[in-house]
């Protein structure tokens, strides 16, 4: 099991900084570059730890004499045990420019955006030029920091924080899929105009977030709320970004509210995360339960990775469940152990048949490792065909995978983006996306 997390450990640090390592190689030969782009290709095809270790060992030969060498031996050893990285992003939060005479000049998609955030924009009076800011309701069981600054922890709280979160959106230059964030050799140097930042984060009590979430839901345009969980190895702060990423690339017209579970926000605490994840389940059913007779028409819930597991178990263990009107219930690369969803979705839909669907590809090298891990069958990879149950609409997104770990696709690949605005917005069936049907499964166009 040791080796098998230090290999998830390894591969996922360094081909998330992949980019920032090829940066700092500098200019390089046609040669240089396509040796670089071959090594992060057999990295995540490696069937196991010997086998990173081997290219890992070639990637600390190919950047030797290099700015890229050292930045390349931290990666390694960060994902080492004993080096777990509990917090990233900004160090501190930036203010946002308040000037008067700044102008705002936000394109015509960035205008669509705005409208879903409603009058919560105005607490905003000006931005750079091309900055455009997004406020993120937020609930989250982790512990909260030390004041002043107002940030959560990867260690379980004692009970459930709300606030609201201001990020800002650099419209001029953000790419559909693409979350921007502060370039290796600007870290200390952030730019609003150039990368997604949390600005600035507010606590609220439970009464007060209810009431400001409801009057923003009604400010909206379709004053639906969606629920976004994330993954293992996310920080608050870069969950917060995601969450601002994901509403504005899916233009969804409604609220987009955070439930941040504890992760450590480390590529090695993979079962510290999972053992965080086991004890949110409940504290998810008090949050939605929290959310009972409000002003939306529908309550939708997205989960990705780990998040599954709280989402589940919030929703399958914690009777009675929570009377919403709920949605659609999305499972976006779900790390879950097949059996336990074959026990635990079944109540779900016992309690009143949901609206839930899945999103698996057969190129989650996370998935993949998680599966040599736990000796067990995830819900999101596919293996041969995807994972098929009754009531869920299964998709294959293999085709339209193009990361390198394979598993943050629901939210970087404009395919998945566009499927999952028509879903949430529209409620579409597969057939109506534009989707092949195959057998018991649903597969994007080839």
């Amino acid at each position: 099991m040791v080796n098998a997390l230090q290999q998830v450990a390894l591969v996922d640090t360094l081909l998330m900084n992949w980019d920032a390592i090829r940066l700092r190689m500098g200019p390089m030969s046609p040669e240089l570059a396509a040796k670089l782009t071959k090594l992060g290709q057999e990295l995540g095809d490696a069937k196991s730890l010997s086998e990173a270790a081997k290219i890992v060992n070639e990637l600390l030969d190919l950047t030797r004499h290099t700015p890229a060498e050292s930045y390349a031996r931290e990666l390694v050893a960060r994902a080492s045990p004993g080096q777990m990285e509990t917090t990233r992003g900004p160090g501190t939060f930036q203010a946002v420019n308040t000037d008067p005479e700044a102008m705002i000049e936000i394109s015509k998609r960035a205008q669509e955006s705005t409208a879903s955030f409603g009058a919560l924009l105005s607490q905003t009076s000006a931005l750079p030029m091309g900055v455009q800011a997004a406020p993120v309701f937020f609930a989250t069981n982790r512990r909260p920091g030390n004041p002043p600054r107002t940030t959560f922890s990867g260690d379980v709280g004692d009970s459930l924080s709300y606030g609201l979160a201001l990020v800002t959106i650099p419209v001029a230059a953000h790419k559909i899929g693409k979350l921007e964030t502060p370039k290796w050799w600007k870290l200390y140097a952030e730019d609003q105009q150039e990368s997604f930042l949390l600005n600035d984060v507010s606590s609220l009590n439970q009464t007060e977030f209810g009431t400001k979430l409801g009057t923003a839901a009604q400010a909206s345009d379709s004053r639906e709320i969606l629920i976004f969980l994330h993954g293992y190895n996310v920080t608050f702060e870069e969950a917060a970004l995601r969450a601002a990423q994901f509403a504005y690339d899916s233009k969804f017209r409604g609220i987009v509210v955070l439930f941040s579970w504890p992760s450590q926000g480390s590529a090695f605490g993979y079962t510290g995360d999972e053992a965080r994840a086991e004890a949110s389940g409940e504290k998810m059913a008090a949050f939605l339960r929290g959310l009972e007779n409000g002003p939306w028409p529908k309550v939708h819930l997205l989960a990705h990775s780990m998040g599954n597991r709280v989402m589940l178990s919030g929703l399958a263990d914690n009777p009675p469940r929570p009377t919403l009107p709920l949605g659609q219930l999305v499972f976006a690369a779900a790390d879950v152990y097949v059996p336990v969803f074959n026990e635990k979705f079944p109540k779900l839909q016992n309690a009143g048949r949901l609206a839930a669907t899945s999103y698996a590809s057969k190129k989650d090298r996370a998935l993949w490792l998680s599966s040599i891990l736990h000796n067990g069958a995830r819900v999101g990879i596919v293996e041969n065909v995807p994972y098929v149950i009754d009531g869920l609409e299964s998709i294959d997104a293999s085709s339209v995978d193009k990361g390198l770990l394979g598993h943050g696709y629901w939210s970087d690949q404009r395919a998945l983006i566009t499927d999952l605005r028509s879903l949430l917005q529209q409620g579409l069936s597969p057939k109506e996306r534009g989707l092949d049907q195959i057998g018991k499964y649903w597969a994007f166009p080839k």
